[in-house]
């Protein structure tokens, strides 16, 4: 039975930061919504609509006309990454601006290694720059690293925004706000690719719009040129990774995307040790797969079984027909094929159908989905079934239900994050999630996972001797077909 209990609250400079961050953002959403229907409308009024104090938003904004510009520049990003682009019709991109960057031309053309360099350099052509440099987000989320570029650049910027190795498009704001503190004259032009920023372009010299259409066209390009070389994971790793970890980062997907009818999230912590656990989603014509699991132990063994087992996953919904249950019993036959009879697995298998607003899932081991309410309250769905490898696993998997209502929330957590401990032996608990997510940006899964891995990390300084991987899943805010 899982009960929500009291536990120690949260409290660390890494999460002021990030608490700063989605306070930010809340209130250039608030503006946005206000502005609209009352165009003279006071800070006070928008401050209360963010549910924020006259203080907070004159502490980020000091001037009305500095809030309305960083509007203007969310609604110019929201062109470039939104849920809505799910939406468009064939053809309907042809005709756009030729773009300053051929991705099949520049990848056939240029070394893989090279291919930060060469982005540069066509930066440098631009009217105006005199100099420019391209930043990855390393895997914790909390530095931008520097690829290429000049080295009057400073070679790490701290942002603890990210999501893993990925930026929200809601923290975009307060990632501008924490450059322009160490580098007031360079203009920011995140690296855009489906609904999420994998770093970011700067340039002293010219207009955020000049960059723009390089800067997507450059994500593009460095994505497809990570399976070519190891020039951009080295740059993303700020410490050595064991090995058992480097597979297991070699087996995520992105942190951030959208699917139909929704927005998704995931991350795995720490990115450095360990290496059991993982996450996994698709997008296919009939709906979205996801996936989380939790193999007992950890190192290589844990590493190598994991990767079998999400192989299995992964074999099994390509199957006509598949369904969650299907997909659980071939993970679990892989496990035993493996030999590893001692070895358990906890895992929960899902697909969502964006048109229904439906999910159905099968729940095998510690935690099921976790609700998050309209009002913001936290309470596990259906029942648990013995995990993968347990001597009295079942013949036939129950698959459950729920239609998620646009309002609420679906998270799915392991047991990393339930069970992490202080020095003091407490739980962060299901506790620990509520307070994580009351007051977060609940319109964002990629807020609510950051909100709750900061909080983990708070609970506890000390380093986890247990992988913790979650996903959220927010409904999108209009209807969306499969």
């Amino acid at each position: 039975m899982l009960h929500i209990t009291d536990s120690p609250r949260p409290s660390s400079n890494r999460k002021k930061r990030s608490d700063a961050a989605l306070n930010k953002a809340r209130l250039v959403e608030a503006a946005r919504t206000v502005l609209a229907e009352q165009p003279q409308a006071s800070m006070a009024t928008i401050a209360a609509e963010a549910g924020l104090g006259r203080n907070t938003i004159h502490r980020h904004f000091p001037t009305r006309q500095d809030l309305i510009d960083a509007v203007r520049l969310q609604a110019t990003d929201d062109s470039v990454a939104n849920d809505q682009d799910y939406l468009r019709k064939p053809g309907e991109l042809s005709g756009l601006a030729p773009t300053p960057l051929s991705v099949s031309d520049v990848l056939n053309k240029v070394p893989p290694f090279q291919l930060g360099t060469q982005i540069v350099a066509e930066a440098q052509r631009l009217d105006g720059v005199s100099s420019a440099a391209i930043y990855l987000v390393d895997l914790d989320g909390a530095q931008l690293r520097r690829l290429a570029g000049a080295h009057t650049f400073p070679p790490i910027l701290p942002i603890d925004l990210a999501v893993g190795p990925e930026i929200p498009r809601e923290a975009v704001a307060a990632l501008r706000a924490t450059i322009e503190q160490h580098l007031p004259n360079a203009t920011v032009a995140p690296m855009y690719l489906r609904g999420r920023a994998i770093g970011v372009m700067l340039a002293i010299g010219t207009e955020e719009a000049e960059l723009r259409a390089l800067a997507q066209e450059s994500a593009a390009a460095l994505s497809l040129a990570e399976r070519y070389t190891d020039q951009a994971a080295r740059v993303r790793r700020s410490r050595a990774t064991s090995p058992a970890a480097e597979i297991q980062q070699n087996m995520l997907p992105p942190r951030i995307v959208r699917v139909g009818g929704a927005m998704l999230a995931g991350n795995v912590m720490p990115g450095y040790e360990i290496g059991g656990d993982w996450f996994d989603y698709t997008d296919n014509p009939e709906g979205a797969w996801l996936g989380i699991a939790d193999t007992e132990g950890n190192g290589a063994r844990a590493a190598a079984t994991a990767a079998v087992v999400l192989g299995a996953f992964r074999a099994a919904r390509h199957l006509e027909r598949a369904t969650p249950a299907s997909c659980v019993h071939l993970m679990k036959e892989t496990l035993a094929e493996l030999g590893t009879s001692q070895v358990s697995m906890s895992t929960t298998i899902a697909t969502w159908s964006g048109a229904q607003g439906l999910l159905q899932w099968v729940t095998c081991g510690d935690y099921p989905p976790l609700l998050v309410d309209a009002h913001g309250e936290l309470r596990p769905l259906g029942e648990l079934q013995p995990a993968l490898g347990a001597a009295d696993f079942p013949r036939r998997l129950r698959i459950q239900s729920w239609r998620v209502e646009r309002e609420q929330r679906i998270l799915f957590v392991s047991d990393g994050v339930v069970e992490r401990e202080n020095e003091a032996g407490e739980r962060f608990g299901l506790a620990g999630i509520q307070r994580a997510i009351t007051g977060t940006v609940r319109d964002s899964a990629a807020s609510m996972v950051r909100a709750i891995e900061d909080a983990a990390r708070s609970h506890s300084s000390r380093e986890s001797d247990d992988d913790a991987t979650l996903i959220a899943l927010v409904p999108s805010s209009s209807p969306q077909a499969h």
